[in-house]
């Protein structure tokens, strides 16, 4: 017995491998700057905003998407130890008790006649099938790529996440800073209809005169019912996405704010290496290892199986004897399986699993492009946002001495209506058109820090930075 245990104990360290070696896509790509670039992991405390603050920590702590990704890793784990024990010997414990009757004419009858008898058993069974080809190996290594790289989908869960309730807050921001200029514009022009109501009704400006103002105000009106509709749907929006309660869902408004006010300083540029470390990129990295490893599995179809079995019990025809030493029995066994022919099954299993590898080696190039098509994309949409919002400023101030002058000019008699119509209509124009550059630089900003990864460090110790994010998660639904 005990050589038995030495022989197999040398088989579980002796198992080779036969994954083909893994090659990984270039990522060639000249940085923009010299010096890697990252955030904080609550990169959004920057823009200073509490109810961003208290939004964003609802979302993490209820946010359905991101329970679902952590419930995934749960479950990679959960695999990850059930691939592991396949690496080690199964010690069962068994137990029986059966009564039957012997025929006359067997083998195992010496006298000639039939018999009734029982037979009890007790016992321990250790059973292994020894990893000559690295089966068993792999899997665990393909279980344990997988497992890591549900950790960076969390980690990417996370990011998503943080990024779309930052931009959908700030446009609600936009919106209902958009329905206060509005309400603005139809209290100034319910003003000037109600003048010219006056003014018509002493015969001092015609009809004419007098629909060209109020086709203003009520196009006005019309603006203010469909921007607060917006508003109110993307308020909706948001407040389904951090999970808030229904309440919250039905009625909660979010007030009108500065969006020139949440505008950070950014870098003009980014690393390489700083891309190589996102997490979306190091979960295609994973996935490619974890399909690399899977080849390797499937090729050992091709080879000998070698089982080994053993038993240390106790065996007798009555249970009052069972347990004397006269009962004791024991046995080992080897079981030696080697495929001969399967009809293209193997070679077949074996070309799948090759081209699994080969999506996710597709897949991983495809991450790498999006990657650095993302970041270039994002810098210069925040370069171009960020000199939009100048040229808005610049108009605002414009239309704002033109719509003054415009004002002078119509009340002194020196010009007609319409042109002071335009010029309000104008100044309406640029007040939200620049209300909406000042959305597009926030949202610039966010989309370039998501393209840094929002503070993701692939050099920390990953299992332990999701572990510290999941500890925020509501996971009560468990309890029911």
């Amino acid at each position: 017995m005990n050589k038995f245990l030495v022989f197999l104990l040398g088989f579980l360290i002796v198992g080779c491998s036969l994954k083909p070696e893994l090659v990984e896509p270039e990522a060639n790509y000249t940085p923009v700057v010299e010096n890697n670039f990252s955030y904080d992991k609550e990169w959004w405390k920057q823009f200073n905003d509490e109810t961003l603050n208290s939004l964003m920590q609802k979302a993490l702590e209820n946010n359905t998407d991101l329970r679902i990704a952590f419930v995934r890793l749960e479950q990679a784990a959960a695999t990850l130890g059930i691939d592991r024990s396949n690496l080690f010997p199964k010690l069962d414990a068994n137990a029986g008790a059966s009564r039957g009757k012997t025929q006359a004419n067997s083998t195992n009858t010496q006298s000639g006649q039939s018999r009734v008898g029982n037979n009890f058993n007790l016992g321990l069974n250790l059973s292994y099938e020894v990893d000559l080809w690295g089966k068993y190996r792999d899997t665990f290594n393909a279980s344990e790529a997988a497992y890591t790289a549900s950790a960076y989908d969390y980690e990417v869960a996370y990011l998503t996440l943080t990024a779309n309730v930052a931009k959908t807050y700030f446009n609600v921001i936009k919106y209902a800073k958009q329905v206060q200029i509005l309400t603005e514009t139809v209290q100034a022009y319910t003003m000037t209809y109600e003048l010219k109501q006056e003014q018509f009704n002493a015969g001092g400006i015609s009809e004419y005169e007098l629909y060209q103002s109020k086709a203003e105000l009520d196009k006005a009106k019309a603006m203010l019912v469909s921007t607060q509709v917006i508003k109110d749907s993307n308020e909706k929006a948001l407040m389904i996405l951090v999970s808030s309660t229904m309440d919250d869902i039905l009625y909660k408004s979010i007030e009108a704010k500065e969006l020139n006010e949440y505008a950070i300083e950014i870098p003009q540029g980014i690393t390489s290496e700083v891309l190589l470390l996102r997490p979306d990129v190091k979960a295609g990295l994973k996935r490619l290892e974890e399909k690399n490893y899977l080849v390797g599995v499937a090729r050992t179809a091709y080879l000998p199986n070698l089982s080994l079995t053993s038993l240390l019990g106790f065996e007798s025809r009555d249970l009052d004897t069972l347990v004397e030493g006269g009962s004791k029995t024991w046995n080992v066994a080897g079981n030696f399986l080697m495929p001969i022919f399967h009809f293209g099954e193997i070679s077949s299993s074996v070309d799948l699993a090759k081209l699994t590898k080969d999506e996710a080696f597709l897949n991983y190039e495809n991450i790498l492009k999006m990657a650095f098509g993302e970041i270039r994309t994002a810098l210069n949409a925040r370069s171009g946002a960020y000199e939009n919002n100048q040229n808005y400023a610049n108009l605002l101030e414009a239309q704002s001495r033109i719509y003054e002058l415009a004002q002078f000019r119509y009340e002194n008699g020196n010009s007609a209506l319409i042109e002071l119509l335009d010029a309000q209509r104008n100044y309406l124009s640029a007040r939200i058109s620049y209300s909406d550059s000042n959305f597009d630089l926030i949202i610039a900003i966010v989309d370039v820090i998501k393209a840094f990864g929002g503070g993701f460090n692939a050099s920390e110790n990953l299992m332990q930075g999701v572990e510290e994010k999941s500890n925020q998660l509501d996971m009560k639904f468990r309890e029911q």
